[in-house]
């Protein structure tokens, strides 16, 4: 497994990691209902991480080849015309994931300059949990960027697993 192939596999677990930590706000939240009192800004923790969870998770799942893609397309294509149209379509994913990465780091400085918070209970630095959503975009950059290479090459970006995975 490649350097790269760690970063993306690592922003994974950090969007698992996320997820675990909604069903414990969760789960903290009906026990404390039924002690007759509540965790401050649940929902709004809950909310943060959900964002997170789904920016992180996108190198991942382009690692893995779980974004929507269509095959059936491309199987009607000549191999050369194929991997001309996945240069094309993965040109065109750079350019929209450079794109998100380059306003999120505005918007996250924006909010940091400004020292932005939130508005719920507790007053949170709003760069912090917009933080993961900055890193997410630009870890997608670079994957996008490697697959762009790794296409040009021949080669396969995805991992060996990932037509396993996505068989069903």
């Amino acid at each position: 497994m490649t350097p790269l192939h760690k970063l993306y596999t690592l922003s994974g677990w950090l969007s698992g990691v996320f997820l675990v930590s909604i069903c414990v706000l969760v789960v903290a939240q009906i026990v404390a209902r039924q002690l007759g009192t509540m965790v401050p800004a649940a929902d709004e923790f809950a909310a943060y991480a959900m964002a997170a969870s789904g920016f992180l998770a996108l190198p991942y799942a382009l690692q893995r080849g779980a974004h929507i893609r269509v095959e059936l397309m491309l199987r009607l294509l000549p191999p050369g015309g194929r991997r001309a149209a996945d240069v094309l379509a993965t040109l065109i994913g750079l350019g929209i994931a450079a794109y998100l990465a380059w306003y999120c780091t505005l918007f996250v400085l924006e909010s940091y300059e400004f020292k932005e918070v939130s508005s719920g209970l507790l007053p949170i630095p709003m760069w912090l949990p917009q933080l993961p959503m900055l890193l997410g975009t630009l870890i997608l950059v670079v994957a996008m960027a490697e697959r762009l290479v790794l296409t040009c090459l021949g080669r396969r970006f995805e991992s060996a697993e990932a037509d396993t995975a996505m068989s069903e």
